[in-house]
């Protein structure tokens, strides 16, 4: 099936053109979120059965988040470079983590283990954003082609936890990781025979608008090739106009709560609070992570509308808000009720979020930055992976469970509130925002 090789608008693609490229890239994506979401519940359980502590445990989670930071930027530099992706690199390492928690004995293995699925799981993250944004930008059912792609991820990640501590609470933890090197095994063999496929994706969707935007970029002397200090120092004035941009920073925070709140609730307070606190065991917690993240899907099915009828800025604002309601509806009652409605309203404002928030990136950037600007976002975000889990589990561990939910509620209304409050918004589709 031929991709379309009109450089000059990268968005006219064949619809069966960008299906294939959904099926290249969730067939393998797909894989890894659900092998990742075998372990929200079964993962800070079995540490603590090895003996970790609640910091402990909040540490190994972040292990996760700080791997993704350390990578996020190299394969935005480097894709850009070769051209080139590198999913199927990033499967290979998720499937290592996942082996090494089958083999594992001492709590304190695991952050290296975690570590490694960080680190791949940055890779694949990186990668398949780089690719969908530079071939969906100036799509007008772009939208609609990120709602199927966030469906897809969140069905996989949602539909597992339940499995992964169904099979734990039936049979050992172990067997659950058992499990997760089989899908990753499975997972690495996808990836490689969708490389091709999708390197050739990124080398037609690029080349010759790339080359427009560089020499657009550039002042006269450079596009006559001249080699002078500012061409030298090129790359890290794009990154610099990229920290100065209100709009794309606001969102960075915005999105770093969103992990701040989900991994620090969803994979450490929920686990940890449902079994000690509220009595629930391993299947009825994976169970209520499940049906709260179905929820979110079908929110999800819905983002387009939702974008199109409210705008994307307002529709951002409202899903962080329903998740903050979420959180502080717990923190008033403190029952199981309020526990399983405060993980179905965080899970259902984010159901809707994450194409909104992929939409404001593409409308809040320069198409001819994307490479450094997803390198940014994924890591200024992904730093909630890592303070997340940390500062929530020393804040259960030094104060009480309230507190630390406390502390989850008051990043997300202030990520709001500067997202409101500084964010500009787009009213239609911007290819040159920036």
């Amino acid at each position: 099936m031929a991709l379309n090789n009109n450089n000059d608008n990268i968005g006219e693609t064949a619809p069966a053109s960008t299906k294939r490229l959904l099926i290249a890239i969730l067939s393998t994506i797909a894989l890894a979120d659900f092998g990742l979401g075998l372990n929200t519940v079964v993962l800070p359980l079995y540490a603590k059965s090895l003996g970790a502590s609640i910091i402990t445990i909040g540490l190994i989670i972040a292990s996760f988040g700080l791997a993704r930071i350390l990578i996020n930027i190299p394969v935005s530099i480097i894709s850009k470079k070769l051209k080139s992706q590198y999913i199927h690199i990033g499967i290979l390492f998720i499937f290592l983590g996942a082996a090494g928690y089958f083999f594992s004995t001492s709590y304190y293995q695991l952050f290296i283990f975690r570590f490694l699925e960080g680190f791949g799981s940055g890779i694949i993250n990186t990668s398949s954003m780089i690719i969908l944004t530079k071939r969906l930008y100036q799509d007008e059912k772009r939208a609609k082609v990120l709602s199927i792609y966030m469906i897809a991820r969140r069905l996989s990640m949602g539909s597992a936890p339940f499995l992964g501590a169904i099979v734990a609470y039936e049979f050992t933890d172990k067997t659950t990781f058992l499990l997760y090197t089989a899908i990753m095994a499975i997972g690495l063999i996808i990836a490689l025979y969708n490389k091709r496929f999708l390197n050739n994706v990124e080398i037609q969707g690029t080349a010759g608008k790339d080359e427009n935007d560089k020499n657009r970029d550039k002042k006269p002397n450079e596009r006559d090739g001249k080699d002078n200090k500012d061409s030298k120092h090129a790359w890290f004035k794009k990154y610099l106009f990229l920290l100065k941009n209100i709009s794309f920073i606001a969102l960075c925070f915005l999105t770093f709560s969103f992990f701040f709140s989900r991994i620090g609730s969803r994979r450490e307070l929920t686990p940890l609070v449902g079994f000690s606190i509220m009595n629930l065991n391993k299947a009825d917690i994976g169970l209520l992570i499940s049906i709260s993240a179905l929820i979110g899907v079908v929110l999800t099915y819905y983002s387009d509308r939702i974008i199109n009828a409210m705008g994307i800025k307002k529709s951002i604002i409202t899903s962080f808000i329903i998740s903050a309601i979420g959180v502080l509806t717990f923190i008033a009652f403190q029952n199981i009720l309020t526990f399983g409605l405060s993980i179905i309203l965080l899970s259902a404002g984010g159901g809707f979020s994450g194409p909104a928030r992929n939409l404001y990136l593409m409308d809040s950037v320069n198409q001819s930055h994307y490479d450094e600007a997803i390198g940014i976002y994924r890591t200024l975000s992904d730093l909630g992976f890592v303070l997340g889990p940390v500062a929530v589990g020393a804040v259960f561990d030094y104060f009480n469970y309230l507190s630390a939910y406390s502390l989850v509620a008051v990043v997300i209304i202030a990520a709001t509130i500067l997202f409101g409050l500084f964010a500009k918004s787009y009213k239609k589709m911007s290819i040159n925002s920036t």
